[in-house]
């Protein structure tokens, strides 16, 4: 009942900080049958709430068991499915072996109690990485999970188990209002595999496989920042220019694109070929620099095809006039009665940050505890000026004008960016030509540069 219950909540709190949540491949997750949705851990709780959120089916969750220390604690999280897992880091982190006889026992006992919630048909999700990190790949996976999958078949008879990969992309995971992308990878089909003899070992590097798959993986921080440069400014160019409710092409696009851009980096470079390689450098300094030029203008590269003629130009200013005349009202309210606890938490989340999957995590988390502290006082006084069904009037607003005010302000920036650039080609028409062409000519570039990876 309690997860139900929370369900909902997570999908606003989520919703409100991230901008969209969408998801590939979800039909690749049973809807019944024991499964483990094994999922990369880029961005601590964050990730969590994500995939509780996006799975049609309900999860359970494991975790460390010394966050069970605690009674209270111990009760919510047994409500809302929590399997507790003791590690080995923990034990030592409190001061035991490891290798002691009580420990193997309590390890015993976790893999029990998720081969249990297997056998009742149960879907687990745990992050084989073992912990959150800003890494730009997958960590190496523990080989935890290949351990309890072939402890559940062999000690307790379950069958019919499946492993899920899933990846979880974020644009920038810190930052609010940016996008999650959730992609479900091909099933592993776990009996099978028993039978035949997979060893531990073999199952976990399996797992790694399916996983990287559906993440992103950067040889270096250096090159994950470059190449998702060049691959932000290329996605625009080669997708038709979006409507200003669509903002941007979807991130499965974009990480789609970055593959392929990464595919043949790392193609070309593997050739003992320098002009190649010049060739290869050449082309990424022109696409940042294209990128730099737009920066300094102001303009998106998704807007660089828009029409510079008056009557666009008036039909988008009707538009948007119409829009706001509906939209802006709402908003408003929305944003009178949230900005002090929203803003509030931002300001705590972001005091003494130490990792990029920290602000999210705390933005949520903080957020949600004075965003309820405030509906309450707010409603009281509601109700105590005029009354209990003004004050049930009053509640029944707050969430959908929030949502409003968001959506409503991610639509805003984004006309302003493109009456931005409408205006930049209204004052110098053979700017918008020289901009074009200059993306024709990096289209064609990569284009080729991709024809001569294919090559053997």
């Amino acid at each position: 009942m309690l997860y139900e219950l929370l369900k909902p909540v997570i999908g606003v709190a989520l919703h409100w900080y991230y901008r969209s949540i969408l998801t590939e491949g979800i039909e690749r997750v049973p809807k019944d049958g024991p499964v483990f949705l094994a999922v990369n851990h880029p961005n601590a709780l964050v990730d969590a709430l994500v995939v509780g959120y996006a799975v049609p089916r309900r999860v359970h969750f494991t975790a460390k068991a010394t966050i069970f220390a605690n009674p209270l604690a111990t009760t919510f999280l047994q409500a809302v499915g929590v399997v507790p897992l003791r590690r080995a880091s923990d034990e030592s982190k409190a001061g035991a072996s490891s290798a002691s006889p009580a420990d193997a026992e309590r390890n015993a006992a976790s893999f029990e109690a998720v081969a249990d919630a297997l056998a009742k048909q149960g879907a687990i999700v745990i992050f084989p990485e073992g912990k959150s990190h800003d890494l730009p790949q997958l960590a190496p996976l523990r080989t935890g999970l290949a351990r309890m999958t072939l402890q559940a078949y062999q000690a307790h008879g379950v069958r019919g188990v499946r492993i899920i990969p899933i990846g979880l992309l974020f644009e920038r995971k810190e930052a609010p209002r940016s996008r999650v992308l959730m992609q479900v990878g091909e099933p592993i089909h776990v009996d099978p595999l028993v039978d035949a003899g997979i060893s531990v070992a073999t199952l976990t590097q399996l797992v790694t496989a399916r996983l990287a798959a559906v993440t992103l993986n950067f040889d270096s921080p250096s090159d994950a920042e470059r190449l998702q440069r060049v691959g932000g400014t290329l996605s625009a160019l080669l997708e038709p220019t979006p409507s200003v409710a669509e903002g941007t092409p979807s991130l499965g696009r974009v990480l789609e694109l970055l593959r392929r851009l990464d595919r043949v980096h790392s193609t070309l470079r593997a050739r003992d070929d320098a002009e190649l390689h010049t060739r290869l450098d050449g082309f990424e300094a022109r696409v940042r620099a294209f990128g730099t030029r737009l920066d300094e203008r102001g303009i998106d590269p998704h807007d660089l095809a828009i029409s510079a003629q008056a009557a666009a130009g008036m039909r988008f200013a009707v538009r948007e006039a119409t829009l706001a005349l509906i939209a802006a009202p709402i908003g408003f309210w929305g944003r009178l009665t949230h900005f002090a606890p929203i803003q509030l938490a931002r300001r705590l989340a972001l005091r003494n940050v130490q990792a990029l999957d920290e602000p999210a995590m705390r933005t949520l988390v903080v957020g949600l505890l004075l965003v309820l502290a405030a509906y309450i006082v707010q409603t009281a006084v509601v109700a105590s000026l005029a009354g209990g069904w003004w004050a049930l009037a009053f509640f029944l607003t707050l969430v959908p004008s929030a949502s409003s005010d968001l959506r409503y302000g991610d639509r805003t920036r984004r006309a302003r960016d493109r009456a931005r650039a409408y205006f930049a080609f209204r004052r110098d028409p053979a700017l918008q030509g020289a901009l074009l062409a200059e993306a024709d000519a990096i289209r064609q570039d990569a284009f080729a540069l991709e024809r001569l990876a294919a090559e053997r």
